[in-house]
């Protein structure tokens, strides 16, 4: 049995063609209800829920895993290293499918910085010197970090997340008030972007490289349109010396190559 750690959408199509490439059964794994939704498939076991280092070696032994591919979400930093070393300690192939990051254009208004933490501070220094409104677009999973900056608490900012109730809760519980939260499932095209970025008076957008899967190249592109100040979080640094692909047809071609080591 083959396993794919399936954080993104194109990590569930790409469990759906390790299955029909290789014909064995695929067991997936996904953090939520919503995410087993729409990982089933016909020859895919789908576990849902996080895993710690510990449980994914049991699975690896109990369901007599011999590939396991990380297919997390590119900024899932913690769950890659983890995976990794789940399957070194039970000593069977690791394989980290990343897809690429979107080409950044020139633009005086692009800032970098390495995380959350980082985004927050410099999110809030910009929006002040202008009319103190800020469009998160990261996702509910580091919403905490915003929620509590010091530097953001006399900002207007409005967040994009999942429409679950799980969620909702969770934004709820840290205090965001409903009226800045737009709950929609993505990815965006431009001119959704281009209108809710300039429907919020928004300032400064925060976002991450995600890639053309998460709609990262739309965002990009309507802020720039708008004028507006980007803080781009970067990835974190590929694991160091672990087989990466970018596509379900590198897969494909790994496992024509039979002394590839995923075998």
């Amino acid at each position: 049995m083959i396993w794919v750690i399936a954080g993104t959408l194109d990590g569930r199509n790409l469990a759906v063609t390790v299955r029909e490439t290789t014909g064995e059964p695929v067991f997936v794994s996904v953090v939520s209800q919503y995410g087993a939704q729409l990982a089933a498939h016909e020859g895919i076991e789908v576990h849902t829920g996080r895993l710690d280092k510990e449980a994914m070696k049991d699975i690896i032994a109990s369901k007599q895993i011999r590939l396991l591919i990380d297919a997390s979400h590119p900024y899932a930093a913690i769950v890659t290293a983890t995976a990794r070393e789940a399957a070194a300690d039970m000593r069977i192939p690791f394989l980290r499918f990343e897809r690429k990051e979107v080409p950044l254009p020139a633009y005086d208004k692009l800032h970098h910085v390495s995380n959350e933490v980082e985004a927050a501070q410099l999110a809030g220094e910009l929006a002040k010197t202008l009319h103190k409104r800020v469009y998160l677009t990261t996702g509910s999973k580091t919403m905490h970090i915003f929620a509590k900056a010091e530097a953001l608490l006399d900002v207007e900012v409005w967040t994009r997340v999942l429409p679950t109730a799980e969620v909702l809760t969770m934004m709820e519980d840290l205090g965001v008030s409903p009226k800045r939260i737009i709950a929609m499932q993505g990815p965006f095209s431009y001119d959704m972007n281009r209108v809710m970025f300039a429907d919020t008076k928004a300032d400064v957008v925060v976002m991450k490289n995600s890639g053309l899967v998460g709609g990262s190249d739309t965002k990009l592109q309507a802020a720039i349109d708008l004028g507006l100040h980007i803080i781009l979080i970067d990835r974190p640094e590929p694991a160091k010396g672990a087989m990466t692909i970018s596509s379900a047809q590198e897969f494909c071609d790994l496992w024509e190559d039979k002394n590839s080591g995923i075998h």
